[in-house]
């Protein structure tokens, strides 16, 4: 379902990304894990094609860079830190939906998805950073995407938000949808992750099977 070769990437003058490759089969999950600046969220960045790379990125065999509309039409993603502004639930949402070209009948559904169906109408900025966080997983829900691209989707969350939020995700997870998070919490890559991915420097070694609170060794640019 992802397939990327060679990836390099340089922002500022730096290199960010150095010949990575790796793939995601289809209904898998995986996880991108390493310290900060080792280049997570600028993988999901690339996947995105948000950031001018070299090298080759695929989404369900469409290129990100020259079939952008397609591949991204394919994923939905969520970033680390969910902003609203003043808006209720269901209006944010029918606003994405509106920029995706997505019926507006799928609205109620992806509120029920993330069990958010009785605060439609209440303003997102009143909501804990869970629900907050929950909605915006009802926004990269709308146009039921195969692939969902998660970036460190607990780490502002207390423990009663991480469990709810681990919740829904396992859910989506076991309905067949790919995942592809960047993380740092060990209890969150355990539940939700088949393999890991460690970046280190921009390279990364092979994925191999996720063992419960266990991170992988930092390795190099995989062949």
């Amino acid at each position: 379902m992802i397939n990327a070769r060679n990836i390099t990437l340089d922002l500022g003058g730096r290199r960010v990304l150095d010949g990575l490759s790796f793939f995601v089969e289809r209904g898998e999950s995986v996880a991108l894990v390493g310290p900060n600046g080792s280049g997570k969220t600028s993988v999901l960045r690339c996947l995105l094609g948000l950031v001018p790379y070299r090298g080759e990125a695929r989404i369900d065999g469409y290129d990100c860079a020259r079939e952008p509309i397609a591949a991204r039409a394919r994923v939905g993603y969520l970033p680390q830190r969910p902003c609203f502004g003043d808006a209720t639930a269901e209006e944010a949402l029918r606003f994405v939906a509106h920029l995706r070209r997505v019926e507006p009948g799928r609205v109620p559904e992806a509120l029920r998805e993330v069990g958010l169906e009785c605060h439609a109408r209440d303003r997102a900025r009143t909501f804990s950073g869970g629900m907050q966080q929950r909605l915006s997983l009802a926004a990269a829900l709308l146009a039921d995407p195969k692939v969902l691209l998660l970036d460190e989707p607990t780490a502002s969350l207390d423990r009663d938000g991480q469990a709810d939020f681990l919740r829904i995700a396992s859910a989506l997870r076991r309905g067949g949808r790919t995942l592809l998070l960047s993380s740092h919490r060990a209890e969150e890559i355990a539940q939700l992750t088949d393999r890991v991915l460690e970046l280190d420097g921009g390279s990364a070694g092979p994925a191999r099977p996720m063992a419960p609170l266990i991170l992988l060794r930092p390795g190099r640019a995989a062949p």
